[in-house]
């Protein structure tokens, strides 16, 4: 029977963890420093990531190894009290394996993906549960209407699994057998729910409470604006083929907020085709604080620049990374400049290194939007405008509880729709 290098040198539990967390320390350039007594920490594996702070004197860590140990340091906690050794730091180091990336994030990625579509149902049965019914006019004939909390939550598992409304009636009688749903309705309810007006100001109330279980994970990290568009329709090559039609395609643009840690949209808006980035830089801002989210940075590209992004920004106690653009210097000095203007000017020009390994981040926003449209598709299906913009709004909140559902797996987070307030 062979033994590591970790257990030739340390043989209890303990040792073997200071080990670890000096293999780790030894690649310091991974251990990011994300406030003043904060870390995000590597995990050995190569996949995920785990933030470690001080706080009265004691660490603390994210991971499981730490909360099953009654407070004793894990191999986390251990690369951060060694940072700052060096060569030293690799003599009780284990050789890196050369395993292919995907090998490594198979455990974790596996299981999330695998239980994806049962967790997923329950989680949205307790989004959609607390909300209430409109007002229904007294002495209308009829049965009464099936709950609203019912129709939404078939409306957005019918967007999640892509199917026709016909279709989706299988995906209905699934839930209702495992006591999820009433009683399966009828497969025009979800289309018939996308074409209201009241329903939009809900399924943004939802979207936001889809992305408070990851606050706390996305604490004192980076978020990113950015826009993309989709596709309202899409038609076939045939028609314009055979008879020369020629239909012009509505686009609608959707403005998000996105955390660079965990990927989940905090916030979005949508909007027309045309619509311009920078005026959703505040009011999607100010809402993910709102919604209990402290980041410690902003990154955003040079559709945001503006002197009134970065003064909002300093204002908030934020650091913002907003590129400039050719014409930046000559209204610096043609004018009088905010402080936040000017100071982040002088960092652009003069470390720009440093500039551009914060900016780098941002690419995150941009896996989002591609993880997106290729789970949900590129287009939405429905015809109305209102319907359009609210089957949107149902495919951010499946995404958003997707990426919950994979940080189950991977930081043990036990999802609770709460906002730190209390609000719902």
């Amino acid at each position: 029977m062979t033994t590591t290098g970790v257990e030739l040198i340390a043989r209890t539990p303990s040792e073997r963890r200071m080990a670890r967390g000096r293999e780790i320390a030894s690649r310091p350039e991974e251990i990011e420093k994300i406030g003043e007594s904060e870390w995000s920490v590597p995990s050995q594996t190569g996949f995920g990531r785990y933030l470690v702070s001080k706080i009265d004197g004691a660490f603390q860590c994210r991971c499981k190894d730490f909360a099953g140990r009654g407070g004793e340091p894990c191999k986390h906690i251990f690369a951060v009290m060694n940072l700052g050794l060096g060569a030293a730091a690799k003599l009780l180091s284990v050789p890196e394996r050369k395993v292919r990336k995907q090998y490594a994030q198979h455990p974790t990625y596996t299981k999330g993906q695998t239980e994806e579509m049962r967790l997923l149902d329950s989680l949205l049965r307790e989004l959609v549960g607390e909300v209430y019914d409109f007002p229904r006019a007294p002495g209308l004939p009829g049965p009464a209407p099936t709950p609203i909390r019912d129709d939404l939550y078939c409306a957005i598992l019918k967007v999640y699994s892509g199917l026709s409304g016909r279709r989706a009636c299988g995906v209905y009688a699934n839930v209702a057998d495992r006591g999820l749903l009433g009683r399966p309705p009828s497969f025009a309810v979800a289309s018939n729910l996308l074409t209201r007006h009241e329903v939009t100001p809900i399924l943004y109330r939802l979207l936001s409470l889809s992305a408070v279980p990851l606050a706390g994970l996305e604490d004192g990290g980076a978020v990113a604006p950015d826009s993309t568009g989709v596709q309202t329709t899409s038609f076939g090559g045939w028609r314009e083929e055979k008879h020369g039609e020629k239909r012009e395609r509505r686009w609608l643009k959707v403005h998000a907020m996105v955390g660079t840690k965990t990927h989940v949209i905090i916030r979005a808006f949508v909007g027309e085709a045309n619509s311009a980035d920078s005026p959703q830089f505040e009011p999607l801002l100010r809402g993910i604080l709102e919604d209990g989210f402290h980041p410690s940075t902003v990154l955003a590209d040079k559709g945001y620049l503006s002197k009134a992004s970065y003064r909002l920004t300093s204002d908030l106690g934020m650091q913002a990374y907003i590129p400039f653009k050719s014409n930046s210097r000559n209204r610096i000095l043609g004018e009088p400049s905010p402080s936040a203007w000017r100071k982040a000017f002088y960092l652009f020009q003069a470390n720009r290194e440093e500039f551009d390994r914060n900016y780098h981040k941002r690419s995150n926003v941009e896996s989002v939007f591609s993880a997106l449209k290729r789970k949900f598709g590129e287009n939405v299906r429905s015809r109305t405008p209102v319907a359009q913009v609210n089957e949107i709004l149902c495919k951010l909140i499946a995404y958003n509880l997707t990426v919950v559902v994979h940080e189950m797996f991977e930081n043990g987070i036990a999802p609770s729709f709460v906002k730190p307030d209390g609000r719902e």
